[in-house]
């Protein structure tokens, strides 16, 4: 299947990716620096500012994060608040955020009264993508995910990230207290 909406998910990430180019620039951060910090090649960040490759939506709540990000999923009608970050025992920082930006779509699909199959038609993709996503049992593409939000009237934003509760990451030259 192909994913449906994806013209308009692929500008907003492009849009995204360039936001994150910009920041990267503004904190005076070297693409290697960023680079190492984000596990990857500086040649796959380099490809992602420059929109030649799409990060994973793994990579990208990291890489958003970095620069002092938060992805937000937003409600034109509703100011967003963040909620503090609370980990789950054992719980990667990812997966608590893939969390928390599933949570306001599922609960839209139901309050629309939208199966997971209809979800999934509208979309392009398999019901059980859906049930998947929904459950944070597997990240979505970042260009799925915009999809998916803007199915449900909601969009995918860049947030100043308020309210972590956890240590900003270590630079990979700095050792733990």
């Amino acid at each position: 299947m192909e994913l449906r909406g994806s013209t308009g998910a692929r500008r907003r990430l492009t849009e995204i990716q360039s936001q994150l180019l910009a920041a990267r620039h503004t904190a005076g951060l070297a693409q290697q620096t960023l680079s190492e910090w984000l596990g990857v090649a500086s040649r796959t960040l380099r490809d992602w500012e420059k929109c030649y490759d799409s990060p994973s939506l793994k990579h990208l709540i990291s890489w958003a994060y970095a620069l002092g990000f938060r992805i937000a999923i937003v409600d034109p009608l509703i100011s967003s608040e963040f909620s503090p970050v609370i980990l789950e025992n054992g719980e990667s920082f990812e997966l608590h955020e893939m969390r928390r930006l599933t949570r306001p779509l599922w609960i839209r699909r139901r309050e629309r009264k939208l199966s997971q199959g209809d979800l999934a038609l509208l979309l392009g993709v398999s019901r059980s993508s859906i049930q998947r996503w929904e459950d944070s049992e597997k990240f979505p593409q970042p260009i799925a995910l915009i999809a998916w939000a803007g199915r449900l009237e909601y969009s995918v934003e860049l947030n100043q990230a308020t309210n972590v509760v956890d240590e900003p990451r270590l630079r990979p030259d700095e050792e733990a207290p």
